[in-house]
């Protein structure tokens, strides 16, 4: 059964680290605003274990070996460093302020072994499969809303960005993903599967997949190339007519095979290459993975979507900024489809006032559905414009009646009903211009858009800079990771490091700010005092001077009471 953690470990006094370091170690080892400190304090020791209790059923894995918290944790720490696994686990054993940030006061403290840590992770993933639910974003939803709510950190502005970000894979040609993959099943069918086929179709499979589909590319032109992508489809529509569905590897050949062909009367013909979808295998150790080009950027990989606070009254405008939200997607999924979902979660999961009033994100989040769900529930959505391309034409009703104007010469052209539209008189090959209520909504959406004020725009673009805090540890725009659910695990981890980093920064001015205001209270407080005794003292002198009418001592009398006031 599963067991939690003990809430109150044992400590050994001869094994803890500082009483055998020297004073100033010792000082910054256990400095109560040092990095390590401050992370068990807010992140290691908030675990809530019982999130991970599912996975520790009898009959399953029965107790875990080794804390949970301490390998959640670890998967932080291993995303905020950015480093490899082999590295994590000799920070882990070695480095004394890794160890303490992970809740291991004592040298005799165990680390959790890799194999235990890497079980953990594939039984998150195994779970999300079977149950569609990922504990890792359930405990990161856990750990954000006891943040928000011990530093009273409010929920009622959110700004939202995504990123594209590339899978851990080689770019394929269309040949070598339907070749590599297809090559991937043979390699898992092992010889004995191959004797389910035919004598004559095993010796073609084996001749084909003799040599490396990349050599294959370099040394072949294209239209060599094209007959081998004809002869081998058909090649693969014949081997899996012969093997059950059952088979290791088959959902995903007949899923490449679908997509890259169509059977037309019994024969294989290749499709073009225009109605290949993005959501298409990629590379066949990553068949999550999609294609987008946006802005000029070629990704195959993922959509991230991150939503943080940003709101800045005047009681919050020194707090961080805490990410709420996260959310990992295909790359060809469309940045509207995420405002829905991070408001609902933000308010059903972490924010414990339940209220947003405010989101600010790009033109891309414009949507009819997003206008009308952020309208029924009170939200401000402001945007910095909308996607499209800006119409010559500006459109207006005033009493019922349609303006048009055009907006280079600002020229107003009379515009007429006619059914459910409104069309105007042109000049070229067509006679009228036709306008739909949808486009005057537009034009009264865009107008809306530019009258905001400048800085309330602004704001959204602060969630760039954790956008890139995001990809920090990434090369050419790649993780090191392959799979939608292990991107999950890291942009969730990646994140809660995010939020701690700012939460560090924070406790860190405001003990230097509340350390500068006892100085100077107690600055004030000594001078006050000092102030006072010269005073007292100069009083007793004073009398003897008035009397004999010394003017010069009268004043200097007033001036020292004016002083000391």
């Amino acid at each position: 059964m599963f067991k939690k953690t003990p809430e109150n470990p044992q400590f050994d006094l001869f094994s803890t680290p500082s009483t055998q370091m020297r004073k100033r170690e010792a000082k910054k080892y256990d400095d109560p605003h040092g990095w390590h400190n401050l992370f068990y304090a807010n992140v290691t020791s908030k675990i809530d274990e019982t999130v991970f209790s599912p996975l520790f059923k009898e009959g399953n894995m029965g107790a875990p070996n080794a804390s949970i918290r301490v390998i959640i944790a670890m998967s932080i720490i291993k995303e905020g460093f950015g480093c490899s696994d082999e590295e994590l686990f000799e920070k882990c054993q070695f480095d004394l302020l890794v160890r303490k940030a992970l809740g291991l006061f004592s040298l005799s403290d165990v680390v959790p072994s890799i194999d235990t840590y890497y079980l953990l992770r594939r039984r998150i993933c195994e779970y999300e499969n079977r149950q569609g639910v990922n504990l890792m974003e359930k405990s990161f939803e856990q750990l954000t809303g006891d943040q928000l709510s011990r530093f009273k950190i409010s929920g009622k502005s959110v700004r939202m960005d995504s990123k594209l970000i590339g899978s851990n894979i080689a770019g394929y040609s269309r040949f070598e993903i339907i070749h590599n993959t297809f090559r991937q099943f043979i390699k898992a069918l092992g010889e004995s599967g191959l004797l389910l086929l035919n004598p004559k179709l095993r010796k073609q499979v084996l001749l084909f997949l003799e040599e490396d589909a990349g050599e294959m590319i370099y040394r072949l032109n294209s239209e060599t190339i094209g007959e081998k992508i004809s002869s081998l489809g058909q090649l693969i529509y014949q081997v899996l007519k012969r093997l059950s569905e059952t088979t290791p590897g088959y959902d995903l050949l007949h899923r490449v095979f679908h997509e890259q062909y169509e059977v037309v009367k019994g024969q294989v013909i290749l499709r073009p290459k225009e109605d290949i979808a993005a959501k298409s295998v990629q590379n066949h150790n990553d068949p999550d993975a999609d294609y987008r080009e946006k802005g000029g950027q070629k990704v195959k990989g993922y959509s991230v979507n991150i939503t943080e606070t940003c709101d800045d009254t005047d009681e919050q405008k020194d707090k961080p900024n805490l990410i709420v939200n996260v959310q990992v997607k295909g790359a060809s999924a469309a940045d509207n489809d995420y405002l829905k979902e991070a408001v609902t979660h933000i308010r059903e999961k972490v924010s414990s006032d339940n209220t947003i009033e405010k989101v600010y994100a790009d033109g891309a989040y414009q949507s009819k559905d997003n206008r009308e769900f952020a309208e029924k529930n009170s939200i401000e959505l402001i945007t910095s414009g909308l996607q499209g391309r800006q119409s010559k034409y500006d459109l207006e009703m005033k009493d019922e009646e349609l303006v048009v104007t055009h907006i280079e010469t600002g020229e107003i052209i009379p515009a007429y009903k006619t059914g459910d539209k409104w069309r105007i008189a042109t000049e070229g090959k067509s006679k009228y211009r036709y306008f739909t209520d949808e486009q005057i909504a537009i034009a009264e959406l865009r107008r809306k858009l530019t009258s905001i004020p400048k800085e309330e725009q602004n704001k959204r673009n602060n969630v760039e800079a954790t956008i890139f805090q995001y990809c920090f540890h990434t090369r050419n725009n790649k993780t090191r990771y392959r799979g939608l659910l292990k991107h999950k695990l890291f942009t969730f981890a990646r994140c809660l490091w995010i939020n701690h980093v700012r939460l560090v920064n924070y406790l860190i001015t405001t003990g230097q700010r509340a350390h500068e205001n006892g100085l100077m209270t107690h600055f004030r407080y000594i001078k006050s005092s000092i102030m006072e005794k010269l005073f007292f003292f100069i009083v007793f002198l004073l009398p003897r001077s008035i009397k004999t009418g010394n003017k010069k001592s009268k004043n200097l009398f007033f001036k020292l009471q004016i002083t000391t006031i």
